[in-house]
């Protein structure tokens, strides 16, 4: 049993690494389009999406990393 919920945390915690490094590459994509924006409008709303991507990864992060301690 104890082996399984190992296993299956360490697969969680690599689709979890993967898909925080996604949302930080959107994160940074968001940056780059809010220093080209014409509008301050446009650069608040993409400044917020960065900042909602960069909150999702930490989150994500962080479960990483209580899944990891879970497990060694």
């Amino acid at each position: 049993m104890k082996r399984e919920t190992a296993k299956t945390n360490g697969r969680i915690a690599a689709d979890y690494e993967a898909l925080a490094t996604k949302f930080r590459a959107r994160m940074r994509k968001a940056d780059d389009k809010a220093q080209a924006a014409a509008t301050k409008g446009k650069q608040e709303a993409l400044r917020r999406r960065s900042d909602l991507f960069g909150q999702a990864a930490k989150e994500l992060e962080d479960k990483v990393a209580k899944l990891k301690a879970a497990g060694a």
